[in-house]
């Protein structure tokens, strides 16, 4: 793709009219290696943090908690990808990955696949976009409320709720799709109430430990990187103007299967993770909002708080 025609200020329906066949064919060529080897690894860690955590006459055993938290948010942009279908070539990998992703974060996979279409189809579009519905933290206060993660696991304790009563009235989840919905709702329920009541009854509190704990640990880093993808930007369709990409470090990009760039993600969702860093090389010239880091981005999000 050749830049000298092109303006600074081009819009992304431009920018991909501008990607030749060749590139976009090269850009959405799924690979199930590299997502092997991110899903491995990642499991490996957290059964080692799992172990450690359960083992706890070891010293400094809690201080494992925090990035077993990490590690299981992390699982967020795992199930994101997988609702996507981008990462893994086999079709069928990419809802199982998701529906396991999801039942551990508490987010019903297909009711989330349809709640984040919508957000791709009406990015920032007031009335449209389903990530509006919830407001974004106008106040301090409402910022540090946020950050807890409470809010979210009430709303999706009401999702999982609703959804298994057979209560789908979301007007993003197609009515083809709603009994799928509900069925994935009911056996997420039906699991849960199994957990706990086994827990109970063995009084064993195992995955209170590694799961539950570490889960409620991590979330304020997940809503704290959440909250950098479109907050401030602007209320267009034009993806490069309504969308965030922060260029954080190596480390941060790995484990969240580089979502942070999230411009690149939004103008062509089509294009699998590992595949992104050669999408934001060919984009970074028309990119208006970028941030260095997630601090700085919540560092300049908390001074326009009241």
């Amino acid at each position: 793709m050749s830049d000298s025609h092109m303006s600074d200020q081009l819009s992304h329906q431009d920018f991909m009219r501008h990607l030749s066949n060749a590139e976009k064919r090269e850009l959405t060529a799924k690979s199930n290696t590299s997502a092997t080897i991110r899903l491995a690894t990642v499991v490996c860690l957290l059964c080692i943090f799992s172990t450690v955590i359960l083992n706890q006459q070891l010293p400094y055993w809690s201080l494992f908690l925090l990035p077993q938290g990490l590690l299981i948010v992390s699982l967020f942009h795992l199930l994101h990808e997988c609702i996507h279908d981008t990462p893994f070539r086999n079709r069928n990998l990419n809802p199982l990955i998701a529906s396991i992703c999801g039942f551990i974060l508490l987010l019903p996979s297909e009711w989330f696949r349809y709640f984040h279409r919508d957000h791709h189809r009406y990015t920032q579009i007031e009335g449209k976009d389903p990530e509006l519905e919830s407001a974004k933290p106008a106040t301090k206060i409402q910022w540090l409320i946020h950050i807890t993660g409470i809010p979210v696991f009430i709303s999706l304790v009401k999702v999982i709720f609703r959804c298994a009563s057979g209560t789908t009235d979301d007007s993003f989840i197609p009515t083809s799709a709603r009994k799928k919905v509900i069925t994935q709702a009911r056996i997420m329920s039906f699991l849960y109430a199994a957990l706990f009541i086994i827990c109970a009854v063995l009084q064993n509190t195992s995955l209170l430990w590694i799961w539950t704990i570490p889960l409620i640990t991590g979330q304020p880093f997940l809503r704290l990187y959440l909250l950098a993808e479109h907050t401030l930007c602007d209320k267009t369709d034009d993806m490069f103007l309504n969308t965030r990409t922060v260029l954080t470090n190596p480390a941060v990009r790995w484990f969240t299967w580089n979502m942070p760039y999230h411009t690149e993600h939004h103008v062509f969702p089509a294009v699998p993770f590992d595949k992104l860093p050669a999408l934001h090389r060919k984009m970074n010239r028309y990119l208006k909002h970028k941030n260095r880091s997630y601090s700085q981005f919540n560092r300049q999000l908390y001074t326009t708080l009241r």
